[in-house]
C-alpha cells in the first residue's frame, strides 16, 4: 500500500524538489516521517520555526529556479508560515506550501480554537486548495505546482493527518513523462511582431538610452549586453538581478532602488529611452515626471512590470526573453554617439573612486563598516554567494560590494524580513555545495530573526564542515541603523537611543556557545586578515565585527540627500563638459554643463 505522504513525497520527486523545509507536528508527521527516510522522497530540513522554513524555500526558489518546498503544522505554525511565504510571494518566487490542518474535535463546531487556515493562505497564495480526500490529492499537487512555477507565486495544500496517512489511488492518472519535466511547462512564447517593431522604433529614437535588467533577465544577460552595446546605453539592475550582470563593467551602474547607487539614479531618471527586462522589481519611484520619457517593458508575464503605461508612453513586449530579445536585435541600429555612454562611464568611475575612499576613512578606534564589506568585496572567491539582510548592511553592500561573473547574490527584497539572511544563507548552502557562501547581516535583524537559525547549522556541523566556508559576518553597532539614521534625519540629526538602541550581545561567544567557530574584530587593521583566515578556512563561522554605529549611508549623509531626491543630470555631462569635481554621492550631483 502506498499512503498519500508516500505519493506527495514521490511526486515532489518527481517535479525535481531537492527538499523540503518545515517543523514537525502531529497533524503532519505522516509526512515528515516519509520525506525522513524514503528513498525517493525529497530531503527533509527541519527549521527552528516556521517562518525561517519558508523562508529557506523562497532562497531555494531564488537561486536555483526550481520549486522551493516547506510545511508546517496547524495553528500556530500555520500563522509564522505566512511571513516567510508573503516574502516569496512579493519577490515572485515559486514555494509550494503543505500545512496540516487539525480535525474538528466532536461538538467543538465553531467553538474550535483551531486556526482557519484557508482564508489566511488563499491571500497568500496563486492556488489554494483545502484536500479532504485522498482521491483528490494528484490533481490538487500538481495544479499547485503548476501554479507555483507557470505563475510565479505560492501554492498551498492544507491537509489533515487522516488523509496524509490514507491509502492513495493505486493507479495515478497523471502524465508522469509530463510531471517529470517541470521547466517545460508550455513552450516559449513569441511576442507579437508588431509589437518587436513597435519596441525597436522605440529604442532606435532614443538618443539617451537606459537598461534595466532584473532578476527574470537572467537567462538572456548576454543579450541584454549585445542591446546595450549597440544602442550606447548604460546598464542598472534592479535588487532582485543584482547578479544578473558583473560588477566590472564601466557602463553597469549598480542597483537601481530608493537607496540604491547614485549612478544608476541618475541613468534612470536622465535618459529619454529606458528599456525594463524581466524588471518585476522596478522601483517606479526612480522615474521622472511623467513627459517625453518613452519606456519598452519586455517581460514574460503581461503587466508584470510596474510600470504606469498611462503616465509614460509604454511599449509592452510580452513573451520568452531571450526569444524576445532575439528578434529585436536585428531591428536596433548601431548608434555612433557615443557620448551618453562615456559619460555614463565617467559617473560610475568617480562613484567608485569615491566609495573606495569612504571605506578607508577611520575615526578613532572603531571599525568602519564600509571597510569591513569594501575588504570583502576585494577577496570574494570565485563563484561565491552573497546573502545581504535588510538595514544598513544592505546599504554598504550596494555601495562597495562588487560581484564579478558567476557570482550569486539574494535577499528579501519587497518585504526586507529582518534576519532573513540565516535562513536563506542556510539554503544557498545546501543549494551549492560547492561554493562559498558569506551572508553579512547587522545585530538589530540577527536578533530579529536569524540567532535560532544558528541553531540549525550547528545541528548539520558534521556535514558543512567539510565544504567551502559558509560565514555569517554581523556588523555589531548595538543600533537599528537604518532606522536610526532615517529618524535622525528627519529630526535634524539628534540620536534618539530609545528608537534604536539593539540589547548587547556577544554575538562570537553566542557561536560558540553553540559549538561554532567565531571570531570577534574590534580595530580598524585587523579586518583584512580576519577575512583573509575565513575565507581560506572550511565549514561555518560567524564573524562578528564591532562597526561604528555613527558612520551614514550615503543617503543620510550631511551634504546627502533624502531618500527619493535624485538631482541633476548625466544628461548635461553627455551633451556638454564636466564639471572639475562630481559629486556622486546621493548627495551631490553627477554632473552639469
Amino acid at each position: 500500500m502506498t499512503s498519500v505522504s508516500e505519493f506527495i513525497a514521490a511526486r515532489l520527486h518527481a517535479w525535481g524538489a531537492d527538499r523540503v523545509f518545515g517543523t514537525p507536528g502531529q497533524d503532519v508527521d505522516p509526512l515528515v516521517a516519509v520525506l525522513t527516510g524514503g528513498p525517493q522522497a525529497p530531503e527533509f530540513l527541519q527549521a527552528r520555526n516556521e517562518e525561517s522554513a519558508a523562508l529557506m524555500a523562497c532562497a531555494h526558489a531564488k537561486l536555483t529556479g526550481r520549486v522551493g518546498c516547506c510545511l508546517a503544522p496547524s495553528g500556530p505554525g500555520a500563522l509564522r508560515l505566512l511571513g516567510g511565504l508573503y516574502d516569496a510571494a512579493l519577490d515572485r518566487r515559486p514555494v509550494v506550501a503543505v500545512v496540516g490542518q487539525e480535525p474538528v474535535p466532536p461538538g467543538l463546531g465553531d467553538r474550535r480554537r483551531a486556526v482557519r487556515a484557508s482564508h489566511l493562505f488563499a491571500q497568500v497564495s496563486e492556488y489554494s486548495e483545502l484536500v479532504s480526500d485522498p482521491v483528490l490529492m494528484e490533481d490538487a499537487l500538481d495544479r499547485a505546482l503548476r501554479a507555483a512555477l507557470s505563475d510565479r507565486g505560492v501554492a498551498t495544500l492544507i491537509v489533515s493527518r487522516p488523509v496524509l496517512e490514507a491509502e492513495a489511488p493505486p493507479e495515478p492518472h497523471g502524465d508522469k513523462e509530463a510531471i517529470s519535466s517541470p521547466l517545460h511547462l508550455h513552450p516559449p512564447l513569441r511576442p507579437l511582431e508588431r509589437d518587436v517593431r513597435r519596441a525597436a522604433d522605440s529604442l532606435n529614437d532614443g538618443h539617451r538610452v537606459a537598461v534595466v535588467v532584473g532578476p527574470d533577465g537572467a537567462e538572456a544577460a548576454d543579450r541584454v549586453m549585445d542591446v546595450a552595446e549597440r544602442l550606447g546605453a548604460g546598464v542598472a539592475r534592479t535588487p532582485l538581478g543584482r547578479d544578473v550582470l558583473p560588477d566590472d563593467l564601466l557602463h553597469v551602474t549598480g542597483v537601481a532602488a530608493s537607496l540604491g547607487s547614485a549612478p544608476a539614479a541618475s541613468l534612470v531618471r536622465d535618459c529619454d529611452t529606458l528599456l525594463l527586462v524581466g524588471a518585476h522589481d522596478f522601483d517606479t519611484g526612480l522615474l521622472p515626471e511623467p513627459g517625453s520619457l518613452r519606456i519598452v517593458a519586455l517581460d514574460a508575464d503581461s503587466g508584470a512590470c510596474p510600470v504606469d503605461d498611462d503616465a509614460f508612453s509604454t511599449v509592452r513586449l510580452t513573451g520568452d526573453i531571450a526569444t524576445a530579445l532575439d528578434a529585436l536585435l536585428p531591428l536596433l541600429h548601431r548608434t555612433d554617439d557615443r557620448r551618453w555612454r562615456a559619460a555614463v562611464e565617467h559617473a560610475v568611475r568617480e562613484w567608485r573612486e569615491e566609495g573606495r575612499a569612504k571605506a578607508h576613512r577611520f575615526f578613532g578606534t572603531a571599525v568602519n563598516p564600509r571597510s569591513v564589506v569594501a575588504e570583502l568585496s576585494a577577496r570574494l572567491p570565485d563563484r561565491a554567494v552573497v546573502i545581504t539582510d535588510s538595514g544598513t548592511a544592505l546599504d554598504w553592500c550596494t555601495r562597495h560590494l562588487e560581484l564579478r561573473s558567476g557570482m550569486r547574490a539574494a535577499l528579501s527584497r519587497h518585504l526586507g524580513t529582518p534576519g532573513a539572511a540565516v535562513p536563506y544563507a542556510l539554503a544557498a548552502r545546501l543549494a551549492f555545495p560547492e561554493r562559498p557562501v558569506i551572508a553579512l547581516i547587522g545585530d538589530g535583524a540577527l536578533q530579529a530573526g536569524g540567532m535560532n537559525e544558528l541553531i540549525t547549522v550547528r545541528r548539520h556541523l558534521e556535514r558543512l564542515a567539510a565544504l567551502p566556508p559558509t560565514i555569517f559576518c554581523v556588523l555589531n553597532n548595538g543600533d537599528l541603523s537604518r532606522l536610526t539614521w532615517e529618524r535622525r534625519q528627519a529630526a535634524g540629526d539628534p540620536r534618539i537611543p530609545a528608537t534604536g538602541e539593539v540589547p548587547a550581545v556577544s554575538y562570537a561567544r553566542y557561536a560558540e556557545l553553540l559549538g561554532l567557530p567565531a571570531v570577534r574584530c574590534a580595530h580598524p587593521g585587523e579586518v583584512v586578515s580576519v577575512w583573509e583566515d575565513a575565507l581560506a578556512a572550511a565549514g561555518p563561522m560567524l564573524l562578528e565585527f564591532m562597526v561604528d554605529g555613527d558612520t551614514p549611508p550615503d543617503w543620510a549623509e550631511p551634504d546627502g540627500r533624502a531618500r527619493g531626491s535624485r538631482g541633476p543630470s548625466l544628461r548635461h555631462a553627455a551633451e556638454g563638459s564636466w564639471r572639475r569635481r562630481i559629486t556622486t554621492s546621493m548627495g551631490g550631483s553627477l554632473g552639469s554643463a
